[in-house]
């Protein structure tokens, strides 16, 4: 199967080289966040969910917030939102995965031979 070279100075061309820029982008977002999960977890002691919370420090609009990297605000239940989160972005990134794996030999073939995964 040849590669074809796509030109952004047509509009289609532009988008087509646009959403293959965009899709490699999000590969890359997911398996950072999907990596920094894992570590984030590894040897976690706390309540399962807190690490990925945000920590007010007080009560009110005023209080400090202890931030984390992942800023899930959390609710009256100390790792509740956080442990939604890790299972939502879990869920996200096998789909993903399956999405990924399939469309790969498309995904390239159509990314004028830039793409660096």
């Amino acid at each position: 199967m040849t590669i074809p070279v796509i030109n952004n100075q047509y509009p289609y061309g532009q988008m087509t080289n646009s959403t293959i820029s965009r899709l490699v982008g999000l590969h890359s977002s997911i398996t950072r966040i999907t990596e920094a999960i894992a570590t984030a977890s590894s040897g976690y002691t706390g309540v399962e969910g807190t690490q990925f919370e945000i920590q007010p420090t007080g009560p009110g609009v005023n209080a400090t917030v202890i931030p984390t990297l992942f800023g899930v605000t959390p609710s009256e239940t100390p790792g509740e939102q956080g442990a939604s989160y890790r299972y939502a972005f879990e869920q996200l990134n096998t789909q993903w995965q399956t999405f990924w794996t399939a469309a790969l030999p498309y995904i390239e073939q159509l990314d004028n031979g830039g793409m660096t995964i």
